[in-house]
């Protein structure tokens, strides 16, 4: 009977006690925290900026997931970076240059795939979703 329960017991710890690390490794590169970019100090000032230097990879989706469209000689189009504020789209990365850093609760790097599960149908965009601070009263 122990044979049978150590068994069970290793192949537990073995598939959960490993899963734990994994997770934390990809939340940390889709996520940016207010902590993150406070510890870069003044020389951060826009989102735009916070992304550009600190998950630069959101900018560039084509470096992420490549999806061709079309034949050989053909150009692929990459659909644009959707920004969406608080839940509401508010446009392309440019955006982005009009929030202040220090207003940032966390900004969150959506794939394709949780842009559409989350916002609905899209033409492929992956997204930057970012949650402002409240304000202090």
């Amino acid at each position: 009977m122990r044979t049978p329960t150590i068994a069970v017991l290793t192949f537990a710890v073995a598939t959960f006690g490993g899963y734990v690390p994994l997770y934390g490794q990809h939340w940390q590169k889709n996520v940016l925290t207010a902590e993150e970019i406070g510890k870069q100090g003044d020389n951060i000032t826009t989102a735009y900026e916070a992304v550009a230097r600190l998950r630069p990879m959101w900018l560039h989706p084509s470096d992420i997931t490549m999806q061709s469209v079309g034949t050989v000689g053909q150009s692929v189009q990459v659909a644009p970076v959707k920004v969406y504020l608080n839940d509401f789209n508010v446009g392309d990365v440019d955006y982005l240059k009009a929030i202040a850093a220090e207003n940032i609760q966390e900004m969150r790097f959506l794939s394709q795939n949780e842009t559409a599960s989350r916002y609905g149908p899209t033409d492929g965009q992956v997204a930057i979703v970012v949650k402002l601070k409240r304000p202090q009263r």
